[in-house]
């Protein structure tokens, strides 16, 4: 029998070349799949292959006295659940031990969309973004996180080859290389030539990628993270200011605009409708929420 460490090796293999998965989601595979060898061997005396079903309950235990968040547990679960698919698939086992055992309960977290008034600062508030590079960058990464709905490594890896005007289409390479399109707002054009044309000055050459640093370098997560809740502190009031805040209020606003809900599946990239419909449910919230302020029975 091959060791633990080669077997998650391989099962990593098998994500990144068959299933499409990120580096970055692997190495959070093999985090979690080393933890779970790890406490089979010190505190069940078993390994990978001889894991069973009671093991993983004491595990979930285990973490959660920890203080781990159910969330996470649950993420933990998923990834022990898939490696053993994965070694039935490969006639390493004959039974999932991770089949059958529950996930823990969660609260469920209502976030709360920007509203579409604050985000109109984006292209009316001549203040808010610079004229040099760097605002105009800003202004255009905020703006194709929002317009299109992107998530943060989506609207990194954008490139202007991506980009159909005749068509007014965006081609978006998501989650596990699965492809899509997306219609561009028709004001997009306006901001994306603003700034390809003081991009094309940068006196360095520059990576392939639409938005740079000043230094001609791809953007890279905690930059887009950071840009972000700048501009939010200065146009809105909401608790969440990231990345997801914007993707989440272009789902939140085209279903309150009437979009079918598998349309705006779709558009995000969704592999299962029940992703997509929590955004219905913030929507609703915000509908009470609105509903309580103004009207005169309101609470």
């Amino acid at each position: 029998m091959e060791s633990s460490a080669a077997l998650i090796d391989q099962f990593l293999s098998y994500l990144i070349a068959e299933r499409g998965y990120s580096p970055k989601t692997s190495v959070a595979y093999k985090k979690e799949l080393e933890r779970w060898s790890l406490y089979l061997v010190e505190e069940a005396g078993a390994s990978l292959m001889t894991g069973q079903k009671a093991h993983i309950k004491r595990f979930i235990v285990w973490r959660n006295k920890q203080g781990i968040a159910p969330r996470s547990i649950n993420r933990t679960l998923s990834c022990i659940r898939s490696f053993y698919k994965w070694a039935i698939r490969e006639a390493l086992i004959s039974e999932n031990p991770g089949q059958g055992v529950r996930s823990m309960k969660t609260a469920k977290k209502i976030v709360m969309s920007v509203p579409a008034a604050d985000l109109r600062a984006l292209v009316n508030d001549p203040d808010l973004f610079t004229a040099d590079f760097e605002g105009k960058r800003d202004q255009l990464l905020l703006l194709l996180l929002y317009g299109l709905g992107l998530r943060r490594a989506e609207v990194i890896s954008l490139t202007p080859a991506h980009f159909d005007w005749s068509r007014k289409l965006v081609r978006v390479i998501g989650k596990r290389n699965k492809e899509r399109q997306i219609p561009m707002p028709s004001l997009l054009e306006e901001y994306y030539l603003g700034y390809i044309e003081i991009r094309d000055q940068l006196p360095t050459c520059h990576d392939p990628a639409l938005l740079l640093t000043a230094k001609g370098k791809k953007l890279y997560d905690n930059l887009v993270y950071n840009r972000v809740l700048y501009y939010l502190n200065r146009t809105t009031t909401v608790v969440d200011k990231n990345p997801h805040a914007l993707r989440h209020s272009y789902a939140t606003h085209l279903l309150n605009a009437g979009v079918d809900i598998n349309t705006v599946k779709e558009l995000l990239g969704h592999e299962s409708l029940s992703s997509t419909q929590v955004y219905t449910t913030s929507s609703f919230e915000e509908l009470i929420k609105v509903y309580n302020q103004t009207h005169p029975k309101g609470s």
